[in-house]
């Protein structure tokens, strides 16, 4: 088991704070609803590292055997709503839950457990909440799963917290098309909020009806949910996270359009990225992207002739003039069309962040524009673009990592923000990195961003990158990746 230093709490001393709050009623509560919140289990310090491991998540780039994250559109904008498939990636958050945690789960469950998935919630301000459901649904393979939900955040009403309902039986009930509890059934259930504080674990089985609301809060609540199953069922998950990537493969990573796909069930109540900012929702739809490629070039032209295209990128040049620049670097060297627009387009994510700060400002959080680009990108031109864009950050970090030189080239603004970013690769991040099929094309695509910051240089207008764009939207066809 992982020891920490200073007043963290190991696995034994976690086990040893489970025999004193699992008393006889909340044993009696967990045999009967299969839904127990063991309080103040984790000390502050223990949380408050925690919080900073998630941090890291973040910035951590997608890859075969890398995180997956997911984004949601809000009122203020594009957030990052869920990361997932951490645990062989951050040591210190895989010992934690499959040590620590999976302890505590076996001695509440009373028989040994392994790990089966685990995720990060973050649920921004705006963030979407979850509509009726009951996990056993969407978990497949073993038959007994048990989650465990770890905040991080304050879990209350206003930020949304969890609801669950009484289910003596341990029934399935019922469920529509979309995999929700239908409304018929939920007026019938006694819904309860269920408050919890960062230092509790909440445990859940996955017959246990529940939902969320949306965080009308000023702050994130962010919550980490660990599942796992029976080990004498068989160790599974390798096998789930390769069911759901190649059921959502097929996908644009949304349902119809209209709501974030992020499970398995159609559960998730966020609305995609761009959703509310496009002129329309992408629709699955029997045609080629042919006909709406007006449409998205449109809005293109759009946002790049906006004001916010015209604030300073860096010390040198606006967005636009950056945008302008790499593109035209990428076509001077006989990159692929695809490549062409990555390098146009790569930082679409500020755009629809608003995150540009001036440049005396300090700045303290990171919007990810990378993902929230790439998530826009991705049903309109495939990941022949989205994915560059979606790594181009990742490959600063991985290129401070493996030229020491390189870090020395960054602009005040690339250094200001790389910290932010997650500073220089590990070397098993690095190789990660390294994993995924699209790091040249990205690395190339760094390159020509960093060099994309000349004061009045002289480059081709937007509209000289339209015919590219419309070839690319036009051979794209939707549910392609």
């Amino acid at each position: 088991m992982s020891n920490v230093t200073g007043d963290s709490v190991t696995g034994v001393e976690i086990m040893a704070s489970v025999g004193l709050v699992l008393d006889a009623a909340k044993l009696q509560r967990w045999q009967d609803l299969g839904v127990v919140t063991l309080e103040r289990v984790l000390s502050a310090d223990r949380v408050a590292e925690l919080s900073s491991w998630v941090d890291q998540l973040e910035g951590l780039p997608e890859g075969p055997r890398g995180p997956l994250h997911h984004y949601e559109q809000t009122d203020a904008g594009p957030v990052i709503a869920r990361t997932e498939r951490f645990a062989d990636v951050h040591d210190e958050l895989g010992s934690f839950l499959r040590d620590d945690v999976g302890a505590v789960v076996s001695e509440v469950c009373a028989e040994p457990v392994v790990l089966f998935k685990e995720k990060v919630n973050y649920k921004y301000p705006g963030g979407g909440g979850f509509a009726p459901h009951q996990d056993a649904r969407a978990y497949r393979f073993a038959q007994r799963h048990y989650s465990v939900m770890v905040p991080l955040d304050p879990s209350t009403e206003e930020s949304g917290c969890l609801w669950f309902a009484d289910n003596p039986g341990r029934e399935l009930l019922d469920v529509d098309e979309r995999g929700r509890i239908p409304e018929e059934v939920t007026g019938t259930l006694d819904w309860r909020p269920l408050v919890a504080s960062p230092g509790d674990l909440v445990v859940f089985d996955s017959a246990a009806p529940h939902r969320s609301g949306i965080n009308s809060s000023d702050r994130p609540r962010r919550a980490m949910y660990l599942t796992y199953n029976a080990a004498s069922e068989g160790d599974f998950r390798v096998r789930y996270y390769a069911d759901k990537d190649a059921e959502f493969s097929a996908s644009d990573g949304t349902f119809g359009g209209d709501r974030v796909r992020i499970s398995i069930s159609d559960d998730f109540l966020g609305r995609p990225v761009g959703a509310g900012v496009a002129q329309a929702p992408v629709e699955h739809v029997d045609r080629t992207v042919d006909a709406d490629a007006p449409e998205v070039t449109d809005r293109l032209i759009e946002m790049y002739s906006s004001t916010a295209a015209e604030q300073l990128y860096d010390e040198a040049v606006t967005e636009r003039d950056h945008a302008l620049q790499a593109a035209s670097l990428a076509e001077s060297e006989g990159a692929p069309p695809a490549l062409v627009a990555a390098a146009l387009l790569h930082d679409i994510g500020h755009l629809m962040a608003g995150d540009l700060a001036p440049l005396e400002a300090e700045v303290r959080s990171d919007a990810h524009h990378e993902g929230v680009g790439a998530a826009w990108l991705r049903p309109h031109f495939g990941s022949g673009v989205a994915d560059p864009v979606a790594l181009h950050v990742a490959a600063k970090r991985y290129l401070c990592a493996v030229d020491p030189a390189y870090a020395d080239s960054l602009s005040p603004s690339s250094v200001r923000s790389l910290g932010l970013q997650g500073g220089p690769m590990s070397p098993t991040e690095a190789a990660l990195f390294e994993s995924n099929r699209h790091h040249e094309a990205a690395v190339r695509l760094r390159r020509w961003d960093d060099r994309a910051k000349v004061a009045a240089a002289t480059t081709p207008d937007f509209e000289h990158f339209v015919p590219v764009l419309r070839e690319l939207l036009t051979a794209h066809r939707p549910g392609d990746r």
